[in-house]
């Protein structure tokens, strides 16, 4: 796309977002087409994992049994800690801060308090994690192990990280990938070659998803 068209393009697709955000202000800040697949998907069983808190934490907590949800930045969680007590969901959220501590790339040691939660939880028990907050490399990662088979992997801000590049071109308006971002993202892309998966997209941000295979 030539950069004369970007602009108006990009301006339209912030005008769409901006407009289903407000028709929909408890949903999310998810692409469009990844709340379906989500509103589609969690069942009231589910146990899952958040990495970054916000409308999600909410969203996700009514719909399942119980969520984890950890987020670095503190003034943000204690809006959020007022929004989970006000709406009755205390009992079915565990809500972590971890402050974000010599935090300097996307792959950090498993042992960063930010991620030691997840670190803990037992292998191949969760029914899905959603990485929507720092060191998503380390959290992604992790996730792989943590999920149950037939799990669910949701990756906010994808086009970052991993190729968006599809037969009718990018996904997005920005952050043209044509390959994973670096050479620790492609390692973590052929650990996910095997697995099904599908993106979705607004036009300025991808939303992906992987599932487990069974036979992991």
């Amino acid at each position: 796309m030539k950069l004369s068209s970007l602009k108006p393009h990009y301006a339209i697709l912030r005008v769409e977002q901006f407009l289903f955000e407000r028709k929909n202000p408890k949903c999310p800040w998810l692409t469009p087409d990844a709340i379906r697949a989500l509103q589609d998907s969690l069942k009231p069983t589910d146990v899952g994992f958040e990495f970054g808190s916000g409308r999600s934490t909410i969203w996700i907590a009514k719909r399942t049994k119980f969520l984890h949800s950890v987020e670095h930045d503190a003034s943000w969680h204690s809006i959020v800690t007022a929004q989970i007590r006000d709406n009755g969901l205390a009992e079915k959220v565990h809500y972590q801060l971890s402050p974000e501590t010599n935090v300097v790339d996307d792959l950090m040691p498993e042992e960063h308090p930010y991620v030691a939660r997840l670190t803990s939880a037992a292998d191949n028990t969760l029914d899905f994690v959603l990485v929507d907050g720092i060191m998503r490399l380390t959290c992604v990662r992790l996730a792989i192990r943590k999920l149950k088979p037939g799990g669910l992997l949701i990756l906010d801000n994808a086009n970052r990280y991993v190729p968006n590049l599809f037969e009718e071109g990018h996904s997005t308006v920005r952050d043209f990938l044509a390959k994973p971002l670096n050479e620790d993202w492609a390692e973590t892309c052929a650990v996910l070659s095997s697995w099904r998966g599908f993106n979705t997209s607004n036009g300025l941000s991808d939303t992906r998803f992987w599932i487990k295979p069974c036979s992991l």
